[in-house]
């Protein structure tokens, strides 16, 4: 009969402490810790005193009580190491935004530095050097880009070439066979 009772008491405390499933959820602690207290008071009202039922529910519902306030304990640490973690990250995306804001301010002051240090100093015949050397340069880029684009060319020829070659390579082997009666 006392393992009978035994068996009921657990079997309850296991289904009812811990219908969200253990470790899950916000309250897992406090199930976790109400069950695990449950069983340990159970055992201990049941070694105590002349080991009556009444002992075993004692010390059951004591320590499913007691194991469910450490558990709530350990619940309420967890969500505030939570939060705190959280608070950690909003502040260094919120640093990480601001530093790059601040780079591409520095950026944007350096280039005008710049342009104000040409403009304070530029004459007529610096622009139109400055003009000619960019035609230099963009005429040497076109004529590269179309020796580029020529050489390309070349090569998609050979390499079409090439197959036909070969295509023509080998039905001729295959014309060849047939005349002398080899092929297969």
């Amino acid at each position: 009969m006392k393992i009978l009772s035994y068996s009921l008491l657990i079997a309850a405390l296991l289904g009812g402490g811990c219908s969200t499933g253990p470790a899950s959820g916000p309250n897992s602690g406090r199930n976790i810790g109400a069950v695990t207290g449950a069983i340990l008071g159970g055992i201990a009202g049941n070694n105590m005193g002349d080991g009556s039922d009444v002992n075993v529910v004692a010390g059951a519902v004591l320590g499913g009580i007691l194991g469910g306030v450490a558990g709530n304990e350990v619940d309420k640490r967890r969500e505030e190491l939570e939060a705190a973690e959280a608070q950690r990250q909003y502040e260094y995306e919120k640093e990480v935004r601001e530093q790059a804001k601040l780079e591409e301010e520095i950026k944007g002051l350096e280039e005008q530095k710049v342009q104000d240090n040409i403009a304070r100093t530029a004459t007529d015949a610096d622009v139109k050097a400055a003009e000619q050397e960019a035609a230099r340069v963009e005429a040497e880029l076109a004529a590269k880009r179309k020796a580029y684009e020529e050489s390309q060319e070349r090569a998609k020829r050979i390499l079409e070439a090439q197959e036909r070659i070969a295509k023509a390579q080998q039905e001729l082997d295959e014309l060849e066979a047939k005349e002398n009666g080899t092929a297969y």
